[in-house]
């Protein structure tokens, strides 16, 4: 059972008519929110700065939830100032904080509505408020609840409670009948999964499901249909572009079921659900479940796997809170009782594969191949009447058809092969082969008699079902009787201590109950199809006089008053005329129900009418209406119904009543003491007004067990179908013997006439028609005390043949070339009637050589100078429409024979036969080939010479043959019909003498003292002919004469031979020499040498068996030869060497033939597998005792330390940039080593290639970049050691040209050039500068500085009076750059003379003391290049430089080249070190005083 909520209100913001007071409707702004389904309502046009209208981060989620469980909505909102979050429910209250619980955390800013232990009442649509002064936020979640045995628990819980106490006991019964009869559907009353299912359903398929449901309006079903279709498109309006193509689901071939339709979403985030019965499914996109949602472009294909039966149900697709599909799955409780079989059949030859169900199914599925099969001309799909047996029919099988055959029946399958062999008989030139009228398969059991005896299981499970069912109710039924009993002996008792106020006691006993005039009708019981009880309608019975009546025994009624308490206020109105206006008391708690006599079921209670007024009487029947049997004294049976009539007008009353009368509970009456037992409840009659009393029935009405419940069919009529002029019979059977009844036809009372045989045979009615005709066709009817049954006979009049006319047909019809052939058969059948003639499948018309004769009573076909090729098989085919039949006839042409078939196969061509083969003619022209006529030419000559008659094998050996000579030969097949053309060989030659080719040497089986035996084989050249014998040749050991072992004349014919004629510990050889018709050929290779004596003992043991080397697939042994002990062990004559592997058993051996030498490597083994090994030493004797080794060995070589081998290779390279980068390592390592590449001390990138071979390494760079310019280092590490190897690598290009060349003079007669960096400088740390000059008054460029890195330099001895041109280059470890030239410098400007008056200075002191000008820089070189440390300094007079590192003086040190030119004061240090790192200091001195500068310098790697 499950409970889907719906949403009553479906707008967005949640704001609908059933708002409280507490949220009145305000004037505002209503827009959407980001969070799809939330409504913000905005009181004020315009925000106050840093104010805010309440959202949701997170609204609740929808919840399916099992009852008895916690549920929790969950919601986060936002807002300034801080809204306020409260919760509605759509229908009822949520007062009960007990149920409703509201609660704030703090931690996750989070509000919580819990409802524990949630039952079934709480699934509704809640509301979320968040509110402030602002405005307001409101979203809709939906609870769904799924139902389970809680109610009903909890109910039985407050039974047995209250079962001590009667009044208790009493009040719950009544509240639990008042909440079952709240919950029962009223007249008209639709299910709700009716409309989830036909809402998505195509119109054809309403008409089904209208009948599932038991929907019978269909005017008011198609009106409110509409009308739910119009709200859920606007539902689905809100998330839903379009929706189109619903497939429903479907089962599949491999146990799984799908359904599938297109939709486009407005909002792709959307979320889409699946529910099944209500409760949400998680699914997979990746078909990793087994709920899985595909996604092709538009179309959505949700799939379920591995089908069960639990998995039957109403699958619904939600997009957010809104139904867009559903789909109702069935999955028919079926099984195989019979699989299909594998079937073998020939071609052309129809295939028959048959099974049988446990439960009748109309159609099953039927798959081959994978391919889903439909009936039509090639597959044949059919099932018994039960349905039971389903059958799947090939026809005309090919060798396409074979392949797995497949019958699916709901989540049940099974498999089985169908295989076609070929037909092996050749087809008539240019026509297809002629279709098989037989058929192969089938079950091979008895399927109807299985089918029937599982039809009986059925009926029988259908009767016990019915028998449980029957037997539940009875027992429901006393249960309740004995509660009203014990109820009434309470109510008794207090109303006898505690008598009504105000009645007159006496009046009510001196009143007298009249005779019941009439029984109302009775509607009777009848057990459905499902195993429920249904009521039968029967037409009721007026009779205008009363009918004797025989009831159950009613219960005695006490006389009682009822309590205060329970007496209701008298009505006013009804109370004036008579006393039918009281009311009734409450009753037992049990519900009554009024059957309606039109639909067979119980409606909603109903008060009695009196006849002349037509009011309540005030009486009501309560609790559950039975099965009523009005009983007929006179035949002891129930009569029909009657319906209840007035005493004046003589009408019905319209009540049914149903089920035996319990006692009734009388109030106001007081029961005669005399008699104990009150009659039957009649009506309470006014003396004057002759209406009815306010009498009240109580209690529920059972059955009664005493009365006969009346006729009921056991099994019922099923249609026949019958042949003209063949029997038939319908059967049925009731549950009584005693029953008589009647048959009907077409509505027509039949009666035992000719033909027709009415029968009974116990509770078994049987109707027998000796002969069908086609006026038996029709509706028959069998009625037995108002049950009836009914079935349809069908007589059809198929197309017959008489057996002797077919048995003629059937014969083959011969006939010669040239002849007419006339096929012809008698038939009967009903007109119309289709003729069809057909030839080898092929359907014959009229024409000029065929002739088709048509009539109502036979056919004929006259088939006119017949030729071979016509040959085949006849068939007539007749259809009406009842049915087709076929006749199979076969034409015989007769002809002579075509010519044998080639090409003529050579046997044998030796010098003294010929001997050869053909094959036989293609068409013996319909007779058997007795001879052949043969006739031979020799090549050259003109004449044929007839050899003559050869019996009918196709086979000839010419012995009268020359060798060498060519001949030809003529063949003819002869047959009774004639001979047939001839087919001629080509020419054959006879044999030369041609020697066979050389034997093999012969092979020693055995030797002894006495004997010697030897085999060989035949050569592979036996000389053209066939090899009659061989010749065996012996010799000593150290003689040349070789001597025969049999005579030349008679040849050994077998290829083995046993020598007897030796001598006694002499050694032999032999030699074999094959011969033909010919003669003899080379003699072969002599054999091996061989001791006449008797075998040899075998070796024992070898000694010393040792390793001595070892690798990853090479194992070396040595070991010395086992010591010879006569009689006991003798020499060796060779060695074995097997291995295993220590997880095998089985040894392998190494070597196939012994070895001489006492060592082997064994090869092909695994590395670091481990083995063990033996040496088996072998002689004629056989193999000696194996010597193992003490201990596995391992495939491994001895452990060595990684160690790299090749010395040559460069730690420094430098690669231009886009060139490959290829560094190889050699190495040798035990074990094999774990090899490492790393850059910079961080592994490689992917893009970097390492090749690993066995002692050798690889790192390949494809196209090399500056940025893979590093230390690339190679780490080898096994478990000896590890090794580390590291190469610099410099990817580098040639580099850019400076920037713009800028000119200064700081200092006379100096110029310092400054230019731009190159743009590769940040790139290349190895970047330097050179600087080139050009003078006028020279023509080459002369360097003046070089391995410069900065960005000037000053150029020294500027002569005045010249023009000077820079340049400047970029050089790096690739090469040197494109030169970025200065402006001139220098030019000289022409003066105009002028006068200089020296003005009279007085003498100054120009003495200064040093400063500097330009102070040191810090540096840091790279390794291995030069350097230069650069200042310039002033001071008068010219002060003395000292430089020093460290504080250490470098003037004298040769590794320093200083320089001091015009103030500029230079450093350079020659091959920039370690060792250079430190503080260099410069200081200036003169006798003016002292100045001092210092920098870092240092080296990077």
């Amino acid at each position: 059972m499950w409970k889907k909520s719906k949403i009553t209100d479906q707008t967005a913001n949640g704001q609908g008519p059933e708002q409280d007071m507490t949220h009145k409707k305000r004037a505002g702004i209503k827009r959407k929110s980001k969070v799809p389904g939330v409504m913000i309502t905005q009181y004020v046009e315009e925000l106050p700065e840093g104010k805010s209208t309440p959202d949701f981060l997170r609204k609740p989620i929808a919840l399916t939830i099992q009852e008895g469980k916690l549920a929790v909505f969950k919601a986060r909102v936002s807002g300034d100032p801080k809204p306020e979050v409260t919760w509605r429910r759509a229908q009822g209250d949520m007062s009960n904080m007990e149920k409703f619980q509201n609660k704030f955390d703090e931690a996750t800013g989070e509000y919580h509505l819990e409802m524990p232990k949630v039952t079934s009442e709480e699934a509704d649509t809640y509301k979320c408020y968040a509110s402030n002064e602002y405005g307001k936020a409101v979203c809709t979640v939906i609870l769904n609840v799924i139902e389970v045995g809680f109610k009903k628990k909890k109910a039985m819980e407050e039974m047995d409670a209250s079962s001590t106490n009667p009044t208790e006991f009493r009040k719950l019964l009544r509240k639990r009948a008042k909440g079952e009869k709240k919950e029962e559907k009223h007249d008209g009353e639709i299910d709700e999964r009716f409309w989830e299912v036909i809402m998505s359903a195509d119109r054809k398929d309403y008409e089904r499901i209208c009948a599932e449901y038991g929907v019978k309006d269909f005017r008011v079903m198609l009106k409110k249909l509409n009308e739910k279709k119009e709200e859920r498109e606007v539902e689905q309006a809100k998330y839903v572009e379009y929706l189109s193509n619903l497939k429903h689901i479907d089962l599949k071939g491999d146990g799984s079921a799908s359904f599938e339709f297109e939709m486009e979403l407005k909002d792709p985030t959307s979320r889409v659900f699946l529910y099944k019965d209500g409760v949400m499914l998680p699914f997979s996109d990746e078909m990793a479940m087994k709920h899985n949602l595909k996604t092709v472009g538009k179309k959505l294909i949700f799939t379920v796997k591995d089908l069960l039966p639990e998995d039957a149900g109403l699958y619904q697709v939600d997009v957010e809170e809104v139904n867009v599909f559903s789909t109702d799955f069935k999955i028919p409780c079926v099984d195989f009782i019979v699989k299909i079989q594998e079937v073998k059949a020939k071609e052309r030859e129809d295939a028959l594969f048959e099974c049988v169900l446990s439960h009748p199914i109309a159609r099953i599925k039927w798959t081959g191949k994978n391919s889903p099969l439909e009936h039509g001309d090639k597959y044949s799909i059919s099932a018994s009447e039960d349905k039971l047996i389903h059958r799947l029919l090939i026809k005309d099988c090919m060798q396409l058809d074979k392949g797995i055959y497949s019958a699916s029946a709901g989540i049940k399958s099974c498999s089985a092969w169908l295989m076609v062999e070929a037909d092996t008989e050749p087809a008539p030139t240019g026509k297809k082969k002629a279709r098989k009228t037989t058929q192969a398969g089938g079950a091979g059991v008895d399927l109807e008699k299985l089918a029937e005896e599982q039809q009986g299981k059925l009926q029988k499970e259908k009767e016990e079902r019915i028998e449980a069912i029957i037997k539940a109710k009875e027992e429901q039924q006393a249960t309740i009787a004995e509660n009203v009993v014990e109820e009434k002996a309470a109510d008794d008792s207090a109303l006898v201590e505690d008598p009504p106020v105000g009645r007159d006691t006496s009046k009510d006993k001196q009143t007298e109950i009249p005779p019941k005039k009439q029984e109302p009708p009775v509607v009777k019981s009848s057990i459905s199809d499902g195993g429920q009880l249904k009521p039968v309608k029967e037409e009721p019975k007026v009779d205008a006089s009363p009918k004797p009546v025989k009831t159950s025994p009613v219960v005695p009624n006490k006389v009682i008053a009822p309590p205060k308490s329970d007496v209701p206020e008298p009505d006013t109105q009804a109370s004036e005329g008579d006393n039918s206006g009281r009311k009734r008391n409450t009753g037992p708690p049990v519900s009554d129900k009024v059957i309606d006599p039109k639909e067979g079921q119980s409606g909603p209670e109903e008060p009695e009418e009196s006849p002349e007024s037509n009011k309540s009487s005030g009486r009501t029947r309560q609790g559950p209406l039975l099965k009523d049997t009005v009983i007929d004294p006179k035949e002891g049976q129930s009569g029909p119904e009657e319906p209840e009539e007035s005493p004046e007008s003589n009408k019905s009353s319209g009540r049914t009543r149903q089920g035996p009368l319990l006692k009734d509970k009388v109030i106001g009456q007081i029961t005669d003491p005399k008699e104990g037992q009150s009659g039957p409840e009649e009506p309470e009659e006014s003396p004057e007004s002759n209406k009815r009393s306010g009498r009240t029935r109580q209690g529920p009405l059972l059955k009664d067990t005493v009365i006969d419940p009346g006729v009921q069919f056991v099994s019922g009529l099923s249609d026949v179908t019958a042949l003209m002029g063949q029997p038939a019979e319908l059967l049925c059977k009731v549950n009584s013997e005693q029953c008589e009844g009647a048959w009907f036809r077409d509505g027509k009372k039949i009666s035992t006439e000719d033909g027709l045989t009415i029968s009974k045979d116990g509770s078994t009615h049987k109707l027998l028609i000796n002969s069908c005709q086609e006026e038996h066709s029709g509706k028959y009817r069998f009625e037995a005390d108002g049950r009836k049954t009914e079935a349809m006979l069908n007589v059809k009049d198929p197309p017959r043949f008489d057996q002797n006319d077919l048995d003629a047909f059937s014969k083959p019809v011969t006939v010669k070339v040239g002849q007419n052939a006339i096929f012809k058969l008698p038939f009967v059948g009903c007109e119309p009637m289709k003729i069809q003639w057909y030839r080898d499948g092929e359907e014959l018309l009229d024409e000029s050589n065929v002739k088709i004769e048509k009539s109502t009573s036979h056919s004929r076909l006259l088939l006119s100078k017949c030729q071979r090729k016509e040959t085949g098989e006849i068939k007539i085919r007749l259809k009406n429409e009842h049915g087709i039949l076929e006749a199979v006839s076969k034409l015989i042409v007769l002809d002579k024979p075509t010519p044998p078939q080639g090409p003529v196969e050579v046997l044998e061509s030796s010098a003294v036969c010929i001997d050869i083969k053909w094959r036989s003619p293609k068409d013996n022209g319909g007779r058997p080939v007795k001879n052949y006529l043969l006739e031979r030419q020799q090549v050259g000559r003109n004449t044929w010479k007839k050899i003559g008659e050869i019996p009918g094998v196709p086979t000839y050996k010419d012995t009268d043959v020359d060798h060498g000579r060519k001949y030809c030969y003529r063949i003819r097949a002869v047959t009774e019909e004639g001979i047939s053309e001839m087919i001629e060989t080509d020419d054959i030659q006879a044999g030369t003498l041609a020697f066979p080719g050389v034997p093999a040497p012969p092979k020693v089986v055995s030797a002894s003292n006495t004997c010697i035996n030897l085999t060989w084989t035949a050569p592979s050249n036996t000389g053209g002919s066939r090899i009659v014998g061989y010749t065996l040749e012996k010799r000593k050991k150290g003689s040349n004469l070789w001597s025969y072992v049999n005579p030349t004349e008679e040849p050994i014919q077998e290829k083995k031979y046993v020598v007897k004629d030796i001598a006694v510990g002499m050694e032999y050889e032999f030699r074999v020499t094959a011969i033909n018709v010919s003669g003899p050929g080379e003699p072969s290779n002599p054999s091996e040498f061989v001791f006449a004596r008797d075998p040899k003992k075998p070796p024992g043991k070898v000694e010393d068996l040792k390793v001595t080397d070892t690798s990853y697939t090479t194992l070396s042994l040595s070991w010395t030869k086992p010591r010879e002990e006569k009689g006991v062990q003798d020499d060796p004559k060779g060695y074995y060497v097997e291995v295993r592997q220590a997880e095998s058993l089985e040894w392998a051996r190494c070597n196939v033939t012994p070895i001489l030498l006492t060592s082997f490597t064994v090869k092909g083994l695994k590395a670091l597998s481990m083995y063990w090994v033996r040496v088996i030493a072998t002689n004629e004797g056989g193999d000696g005792v194996p010597q193992d080794m003490d201990n596995y060995i391992l495939a491994m070589p001895p452990p060595v330390r990684p160690r790299f081998t090749n010395n040559k290779v460069k730690s420094f390279m430098v690669v231009r940039a886009g060139n490959t980068v290829r560094i190889t390592i050699n190495f040798e390592a035990s074990p094999w080593p774990e090899v490492d590449w790393l850059k910079d001390n961080v592994p490689v990138t992917k893009r970097v290639t390492i090749s690993n071979s066995d002692g050798s390494s690889q790192m390949l760079i494809p196209s090399s970049e500056r940025s893979d310019s590093g230390v690339y280092t190679i780490m080898v590490k096994n478990l000896v050691g590890q090794e580390t190897f590291s190469v610099e690598v410099r990817v580098t290009d040639d580099p850019k040209p400076p920037g713009p060349v800028e000119l200064e003079e700081n200092v006379p007669g100096t110029v310092t050039v400054i230019w731009e960096s190159s743009p590769d400088e940040k790139r290349d740390d190895h970047l330097h500068y050179t600087v080139s000059k050009l003078e006028s008054t020279k023509n080459t460029w002369s360097s003046v500085a070089d391995r410069v890195f900065n960005n000037k330099y000053t150029v020294c001895n500027i002569m005045p009076g010249r023009e000077y041109h820079f340049r400047v280059y970029a050089k790096n470890d690739m090469g040197m750059s494109a030169p970025s030239e200065s402006p001139t410098w220098g030019i000289e400007r022409r003066k105009e003379k002028f006068v200089v008056n020296m003005p009279i200075y007085k003498t100054c002191d120009l003495r200064s003391p040093p400063a500097f000008l330009v102070p040191l820089k810090q540096h840091n070189a790279p390794k291995g290049y030069e350097c230069y440390i650069s200042c310039a300094v002033k001071g008068d007079p010219k002060p003395r430089i000292t430089w020093y590192r460290n504080n250490v003086s470098l003037n004298t040190n040769t590794n320093y080249y200083i320089s001091n030119i015009c103030g500029v004061c230079s450093l350079l240090i020659l091959h920039v070190g370690p060792k250079d790192v430190g503080e260099y200091t410069i200081i200036a001195e003169n006798a003016m005083g002292r100045a001092e500068c210092s920098t870092k310098f240092s080296v990077r790697e």
